[in-house]
């Protein structure tokens, strides 16, 4: 029996040139290249923290390729370059080229080419000759196929890091294309690109603008939360037309040129229709505002992820390393609820926030979670708190009123059987018990709403307070990550009970997403 081939990680790069001297539009100026490499070497150490890699692999173009490998042959890990054609014609071409004199820089890439390649564990042509159509997409195709070889087809072993400008033109061959086909082909992409002068800070505050659904939900919330209002005027219309019918009930034969009977026999079955609609509205809000909370225990799972995502932790859903954004991607696109309707991700301001947090220090990213995580949580959870509260003092209330006007209807009804009573108390008292029932019905729904989210929300902001306190003992990596898990998995355990059932709960029984 042939013995099993070893599985290895393998980490892949994909990345722009630096700009020629004759581009007419900037794209990788040489003024980004320290900045890049910077960036490259925080996102290579983020790598390493989560899992080394067993081999890197790239091609070594002026640019990002040389920048790249220079960073993993640091780490003293094997490194396998691919060339499209032969090796003279590739220099020329990609990497000794004239480039845009603004570098901040002074590399002599030429020479960093020749030393790169003399320390690479292997170099392989992917066509020495050159002469098919596209050699670029062939060494980029070449590489992926290498990659997925040497990681004996498990995708989850395989990572790639792209220097890709958002927006690329995807062209054959180049760095936008083969980013989308490897995405195509489930295999874990991370997006790097440096942006000057961003003021990425304040980029924490436009979460509803990259999940452009927060602001749906959150409109939708308040439909929800306030629809007491719309059922008390339908109720009160539908109340009117009850009152109005039961007086037909007892109209003389004589009215409605002859079509009494009809009349009464009409106005007692719009009577009992309307008590019917009522109560149904009012025992159904439980189901309605239940669907409510599936779609955004949803959409908090999917604000959930973008923290572990913005720091860059290992969970489930990212198994290969670091967070991919084709990974996080397609986790949206299997969570999404269906009043999404369309609505995207903005990956462009995500990656940009990413490398952001991933420059700040332990110390930094601590309290940049807590300020923008768990204090915002719990200022949001507090605030509801207080609201639930008062207006479950208003709906007590509002339910003793209408009880005590039920029963006090009833006691006429039941009075006048012996004692002679005013017409006005007996004629009237079935139709104010039968309104101040329905109302009572109403009340009480709300009553038992109010009284589930106030204690849901103080619950939720109970347990975020004693987690800011667990986060003055952070003082590494492992600590900041162990923490932002056990704050995510409360705030998603809270979730999980508002009704939220995880996509394939019903067919696995465990609860947990593929």
């Amino acid at each position: 029996m042939p013995a099993i081939e070893e599985k290895k990680t393998v980490l892949l790069f994909t990345g722009h040139l630096i700009d020629g001297a004759n581009r007419l539009k900037n794209r990788f100026a040489g003024k980004s290249v320290s900045q890049v490499r910077s960036l490259m070497k925080i996102y290579i150490d983020e790598e390493y923290r989560l899992r080394p890699p067993d081999m890197a692999v790239c091609s070594l173009g002026a640019g990002g390729d040389i920048i790249f490998a220079d960073e993993v042959l640091k780490k003293g890990t094997a490194l396998v370059i691919f060339l499209p054609f032969d090796k003279e014609r590739f220099k020329a071409e990609s990497v000794t080229y004239p480039k845009d004199l603004s570098s901040d820089e002074t590399v002599d890439w030429g020479e960093e080419f020749e030393r790169i390649l003399s320390l690479a564990e292997t170099v392989i042509y992917s066509d020495e000759t050159g002469s098919i159509e596209n050699p670029f997409e062939r060494c980029n195709n070449a590489m992926a196929d290498f990659a997925l070889d040497a990681a004996n087809g498990d995708r989850d072993f395989v990572s790639v890091f792209a220097l890709l400008r958002p927006e690329e033109q995807k062209l054959k061959g180049g760095t936008a294309h083969f980013v989308e086909e490897l995405k195509k082909n489930g295999i874990p992409v991370q997006m790097i690109w440096p942006e000057p002068g961003k003021n990425m800070a304040s980029e924490i505050n436009k979460l509803n603008l990259m999940i452009p659904v927060f602001g749906y939900l959150d409109s939708s919330a308040s439909f929800y939360q306030g629809r007491w209002k719309s059922r008390l005027k339908i109720g009160l219309i539908i109340l009117a037309v009850i009152a109005v019918s039961d007086a037909f009930v007892t109209s003389p034969e004589y009215l409605f040129w002859g079509y009494g009977n009809l009349i009464r026999k009409s106005a007692i079955l719009i009577t009992l229709a309307g008590i019917f609609i009522t109560l149904h509205m009012q025992l159904s809000d439980k189901t309605s505002f239940g669907q409510w909370t599936q779609n955004r225990a949803k959409a908090e799972q999917i604000r959930s992820e973008i923290w572990y995502y913005l720091i860059n932790i290992r969970t489930e859903n990212n198994r290969s390393g670091s967070y991919g954004e084709g990974e996080f991607e397609e986790y949206v696109r299997i969570m999404r609820p269906f009043t999404w309707r369309g609505y995207m991700v903005n990956m462009k301001r995500l990656i940009r926030l990413k490398q952001f947090v991933l420059h700040l220090s332990i110390a930094e990213k601590t309290d940049f979670y807590k300020k923008n995580r768990l204090i915002d949580q719990l200022h949001y959870f507090t605030k509801k708190h207080t609201y639930f509260t008062k207006r479950l003092y208003v709906y007590k209330a509002a339910t003793y009123l209408f009880l005590a006007l039920s029963v006090s209807w009833g006691l006429f009804m039941l009075i006048s059987e012996f004692i002679t009573m005013p017409s006005l108390f007996v004629d009237i008292s079935p139709i104010g018990t039968m309104i101040s029932f329905i109302a009572l019905v109403s009340t009480y729904a709300e009553s038992n709403n109010s009284k589930e989210m106030e204690y849901k929300y103080q619950q939720m902001a109970d347990g975020i307070e004693l987690l800011n306190k667990k986060s003055e003992q952070i003082m590494n990596s492992s600590e900041l990550e162990a923490f932002v898990k056990e704050c995510e998995i409360f705030l998603r355990t809270q979730n999980n009970e508002w009704s939220l059932k995880r996509l394939n709960q019903d067919n696995k029984g465990d609860g947990t997403l593929e």
